[in-house]
Formats: structure tokens, sequence, C-alpha cells
């Protein structure tokens, strides 16, 4: 394959690189927004005894703050779960992806030394051949 065509794969394989790599990055942003959510919750009866606002509160009041809380981790961590998959399967993607770009890489920087070579020996062929001494 030329080089020409070789860098409009390499367009190609960019832009769905670019586009798996954005994917994971976007998966991983929600991913890293359910931790700061389960941890927040989980934090929240704790801060909010430590601030004084519940010490003199009725135990059960407080129990009701720390089932909340729960609940509220268990959500994150349940909806953590659920994006796993999707998580797995856009990294794959994104490997692939790379992998192919790579290819390419190689066997652009390939097809343009072996384009080289064909110049060179062009112009070697077509050379005048050398006068005769003497």
């Amino acid at each position: 394959m030329n080089p020409r065509k070789l860098r409009e794969l390499m367009a190609l394989a960019d832009a769905r690189k670019a586009r798996d790599l954005a994917r994971l990055d976007r998966l991983f942003g929600v991913a890293r927004g359910l931790d700061a959510a389960a941890a927040a919750a989980a934090a929240a009866p704790r801060r909010d005894h430590a601030d004084g606002g519940y010490a003199g509160a009725p135990m059960a009041l407080q129990g009701t703050r720390q089932v909340w809380a729960d609940h509220r981790v268990a959500e994150a961590r349940r909806a953590q779960a659920a994006l796993a998959p999707e998580i797995a399967a856009a990294r794959a993607a994104a490997v692939q992806s790379l992998g192919k770009h790579a290819a390419l890489v190689h066997l652009l920087a390939r097809a343009e030394r072996d384009a080289a070579a064909q110049l060179d020996a062009r112009a070697e062929r077509d050379a005048p051949s050398p006068a005769p001494k003497g």
C-alpha cells in the first residue's frame, strides 16, 4: 500500500482512536463522580457528629441518618457495578484503536522507506553511465 493511502487510513484511525479514548475518559469521569458521591455520603454522618449537629440528637435520628448514608453509598456502588461492563468494553475498544494506530504508524514508516528506496533505485538505474576513462 502506498504512503498516501496509508495516511488516509491513519486519519480515520486517529479519529476512531480519539473517539474511543474520549468515551473511555467520559466513563472514567462518571466512575470518579460515583466514587466522590459514595465518599461524601459515607462521611456525612461523621461530619455531622463532628460538627456537633447531631451530638444531642436522639439515637433513632442518628441511626436514620446512618441508614440514609449507607443507602446512598450502596446506590453509588450499584451504579459503579452497572458501569463496569461498559468501562471494560470501552477499554477494549480503546486498546484495539491504539493497536490499529500503532500498526498504521509502523506500516506508514515502512512504506515511506520502501518508496524512498524505490526512488533511489530508479535514480541509480536511470543515471547515465559513467564516461569511460582513458
